[in-house]
């Protein structure tokens, strides 16, 4: 029976990389990777750990819920059909997104010249 964990999509939610979270876990990043990708389980309380640290239910984790605890429903939303794009154009999203954000004067870190030739 195959497993289909949601760390990938917590742990992006929270904005944290594969690395860091390993570290967070005093893990390996491989060993973290292949929880993310199915391929071993996380014993009880790695799972109770990875919830915590991600702001998130074991219940989410397992697929048991369909968002992300604590975000509002539209964040869960947009999260979702992120999800569902393919990699073009989550990079056109993006892009539109700090284009946005650089339009209300929000300070963020981004070369929007990179993001739109990324997206070509």
């Amino acid at each position: 029976m195959e497993v289909h964990y949601k760390f990938k999509e917590a742990r992006k939610a929270c904005g944290l990389t594969q690395k860091e979270v390993a570290q967070a876990l005093n893990v390996t990043a491989a060993t973290y990777s292949r929880y993310e990708n199915g391929l071993i389980q996380p014993d009880p309380e790695t799972l109770k750990r990875i919830a915590v640290l991600m702001k998130t239910s074991v219940d989410f984790l397992l697929g048991s819920e369909s968002s992300v605890p604590d975000l509002p429903q539209d964040a869960n939303e947009l999260l979702a059909l992120y999800g569902k794009m393919d990699d073009k154009f989550k990079i056109r999203l993006l892009g539109a997104a700090y284009a946005m954000l650089a339009e209300q004067k929000v300070n963020s870190n981004f070369d929007l010249d990179k993001i739109r030739k990324a997206a070509k």
